[in-house]
């Protein structure tokens, strides 16, 4: 016969009942009997403690600026791709590593705007270039298609609004820019110009929010390019396989090349009377 418990017994069997019914227990059953996990219960909670951790960090926290806080008022969490995650050939979302971001949807800065005449179009592009920067400042980047999740756009406006923000000087930190992912090659021509203008890198860098390995490789491709084509390699297949440059990145790269490079006087042409030095000689044979 077993010795009745005590009521501070029953209490403490109460209580560790309550507290058992967490989540951590439910990813230890589930572990032990639905995952074929085999490896004893001690290893499988070192697991779930760690994936607890991940959910933390991910969902309540934020490490902006060095400083651990929580969640304010008109702040979001979002997935974005760390600035050093870069993309390559076949490589989807799913085997990118992501990191979370604290976004500021809603800011005082906004409402003054509402308070001294509501214009949307301006109310819109301040808050994309703001999301974008905020991204960037973690160490994280966003694209065209998160901020037209979050602002409720599609991502066409989205597009529309961004040309308009970089036709004005403002060279956004999208993912497509840094990375290299879209079709413009604003980011790449800015860069360069600046590289051929004199500028070092770290202050190329610092003027168009790009790291100086990114940089670095962007004037070592446009190098390779230019070589090439200085060697009468002009041809873009031929160019893409040498440089390992894709097609598509090495016409962005031609395209930026000078045009007298691309365009050379033919050699019957006379630089100064720019007509074919033939058709000269032509002109001055006597008359019969």
């Amino acid at each position: 016969m077993t010795k009745p418990l005590t009521k501070a017994q029953i209490q403490d069997k109460k209580v560790r009942r309550l507290k058992d019914k967490n989540l951590s227990n439910l990813l230890l059953y589930r572990f032990l009997n639905h995952y074929g996990y085999d490896k004893g219960e001690i290893t499988a909670r070192a697991i779930i403690d760690d994936i607890l951790g991940l959910i933390d960090d991910y969902f309540l926290v934020s490490s902006s600026a060095d400083d651990l806080h929580h969640i304010k008022a008109g702040q979001l969490v979002w997935m974005a791709v760390p600035v050093d995650e870069f993309p390559a050939r076949g490589k989807s979302i799913a085997q990118t590593r992501l990191m979370p971001v604290v976004l500021s949807l809603i800011t005082n800065e906004d409402i003054d705007h509402i308070a001294h005449g509501f214009s949307s179009a301006a109310l819109r592009k301040k808050r994309i270039a703001r999301l974008f920067d905020e991204a960037f400042d973690q160490g994280a980047l966003l694209t065209q298609l998160d901020l037209a999740m979050i602002l409720g756009l599609c991502d066409a406006v989205i597009s529309k609004y961004v040309l308009q923000i970089q036709s004005d000087g403002h060279l956004l930190p999208s993912r497509g820019n840094i990375h290299d992912l879209s079709g413009a090659i604003t980011h790449k021509r800015e860069i360069i110009t600046l590289y051929l203008e004199g500028y070092l890198t770290p202050d190329i860098a610092c003027k168009t929010n790009h790291s100086k390995e990114a940089v670095d490789r962007y004037i070592a491709d446009y190098h390779k390019v230019h070589t090439l084509w200085k060697h009468d390699i002009t041809d873009l297949e031929t160019i893409s396989q040498l440089s390992r440059l894709s097609k598509r990145v090495a016409q962005q790269y031609i395209d930026l090349l000078p045009e007298k490079m691309k365009h050379p006087l033919p050699n019957n042409i006379d630089p100064v009377n720019t007509s074919p030095v033939s058709e000269n000689l032509d002109s001055m044979k006597p008359i019969p």
